[in-house]
């Protein structure tokens, strides 16, 4: 399948100022599409990303219209865990964490980017199609090669996961714009639909085990609630809603996740790392007229807030009941942190300005990209 080739592109136009070496300034780039043509609507399952919202509050002309190619598809996954057997992946082995962390980057190094176009394509005002157009190319290659569908090992399930979520989000971002092929569109959502279906069926087996029941689960219920939505599929949205509630009464009176709380010294990054998928389906719950999750088991989810929030400030709060000090290395950037964004702009609670000012802008990829720009509201 063709790319999108540099002459569909209008080349940037740049100065080099004088006096300050390395600096330059870009030209707005002229699209060639027309940006009044109307966007397309889809019925249903409604998007917690309000793409024209964002443009409108933070959109600029575009400067850049190229596409790069999309790197070489990965269609098996067998990566294996980088935590040491034994310490409730609480350990991590440098051996197992360089091999993971290579496989890892093969997968990431093309749902990464791909966020990225799709951000620049929320940010374009007025909108630029051929941001979009770049973004079906990258998905659309990876579709026609059966990509990621193959996962040959537990963990390589759940990168799966991970990856679904940051796929069907930037879907999400770039589907309206009403010059996307309807051929292409359709292989891309058959793709998505297919790797939903194997994300289900993985955490519908081995229910015993701990990955079916931590953050796992929480993470494969965002993925197949982003990727219901792109579908308009209600069964598939209905699992994630049921898993969603799960999640919520699992929640102790405290905040406490009980099974995060087992991964010792990583317990404070495991409770944080639960905030991005409940909050991001929170907010897709709201927008599809759920109108208390956050409300849900006497506010589970605002409590596993408050007690996260208290724990960065003062970690002993968590390494008490966990019975180790706790290891933050990873936890304290923008990419954990990003689901503040949107919870703050929904409750204005002031204990999360610190966090947004030293980190904005808040960007995790498998959770729609830079949120900053989808819900960020001023402080």
């Amino acid at each position: 399948m063709s790319l999108l080739r540099r002459r569909d592109f209008v080349a940037l136009s740049a100065l080099a100022l004088p006096g300050v070496a390395g600096c330059r300034y870009a030209s707005a780039a002229n699209t060639g599409y027309d940006a009044s043509t109307p966007e397309l609507a889809f019925p249903g399952l409604k998007s917690p990303f309000d793409v024209a919202a964002a443009r409108a509050r933070r959109g600029k002309p575009a400067t850049d219209l190229d596409c790069d190619s999309a790197p070489r598809p990965v269609v098996v996954l067998d990566h294996e865990s980088k935590y040491r057997p034994g310490t409730r992946s609480s350990i991590v082995d440098p051996d197992r964490e360089d091999d993971y962390q290579a496989k890892l980057k093969e997968v990431s190094g093309f749902y990464n980017p791909l966020t990225r176009i799709s951000d620049r394509y929320v940010k374009s005002q007025p909108r630029a199609s051929e941001i979009a157009l770049c973004a079906l190319t990258w998905l659309e290659s990876w579709a026609e090669a059966g990509a990621l569908e193959k996962g040959v090992t537990e963990q390589g399930r759940m990168v799966q996961t991970w990856a679904l979520a940051s796929l069907s989000s930037s879907w999400l971002k770039i589907r309206a714009d009403p010059y996307l092929s309807d051929n292409a569109r359709q292989r891309v959502t058959d793709w998505l639909e297919r790797l939903n279906r194997l994300v289900m069926i993985n955490f519908e087996s081995k229910t015993d085990e701990r990955s079916r029941r931590n953050n796992h689960r929480y993470w494969a219920n965002w993925a197949v609630c982003a990727t219901a939505t792109v579908l308009n599929d209600s069964k598939a949205y209905r699992w994630a809603s049921e898993g969603f509630e799960r999640a919520c009464a699992q929640i102790e009176p405290d905040g406490v996740l009980p099974l995060e709380m087992e991964r010792r010294s990583k317990a404070l990054h495991y409770h944080n790392f639960s905030l991005g998928p409940l909050v991001l389906q929170a907010e897709s719950l709201i927008a599809n007229g759920v109108p208390d999750p956050y409300d849900r088991d006497d506010s589970a989810l605002r409590r596993l807030v408050d007690l996260v929030v208290a724990a960065l400030r003062d970690p002993e709060l968590i390494a008490r009941r966990a019975g180790e000090t706790q290891d933050l290395e990873g936890t304290l950037k923008e990419t954990q942190l990003a689901w503040m964004e949107p919870y703050f702009a929904r409750f204005k609670d002031d204990s999360l300005a610190p966090w947004l000012q030293a980190y904005r802008p808040m960007v995790a990829h498998r959770l729609g990209g830079d949120l900053t720009v989808l819900f960020g509201v001023d402080l």
